[in-house]
């Protein structure tokens, strides 16, 4: 996945769809996402340079049209985040409370980095 935002800008948000996989209860994976801490990272995809570590990311209910509720993963840009033009690869990270961590839909380090499926590049212009 490919985002672009233009350089010294705030907005648009970032946003990452929570991708049903199957293999878990996904209404209770949403229930612990919801108690989990989310962050943010961005580092430089050619020098490997940290240029934003572990921000504070959120999640927000989606827009739709269906009767179960769906969430995205968001990242409020602040300028100095896109002062520099590039490309960065992006992460977000999910640290659920102690208590989930033995949960089926929960990996057993309490930790879930995303995107899972395929990298998530941020180019700055």
């Amino acid at each position: 996945m490919t985002f672009f935002i233009t350089q010294n800008s705030t907005l648009p948000t970032l946003r990452m769809e929570l991708i049903e996989d199957g293999r878990h209860d996904f209404r209770k994976f949403h229930e612990a996402v919801e108690a989990a801490d989310i962050t943010f990272t961005m580092v430089n995809a050619d020098t490997n340079i940290t240029k934003v570590a572990k921000n504070k990311a959120y999640i927000q209910l989606r827009d739709n049209d269906s009767c179960e509720e769906q969430y995205v993963i968001c990242y409020d840009w602040k300028e100095r985040d896109t002062k520099e033009k590039g490309t960065y690869k992006g992460m977000f990270e999910i640290t659920f409370p102690d208590d989930l961590k033995n949960d089926e839909y929960v990996y057993p380090s309490g930790v879930l980095n995303m995107p899972l499926r395929e990298d998530l590049f941020i180019v700055i212009r």
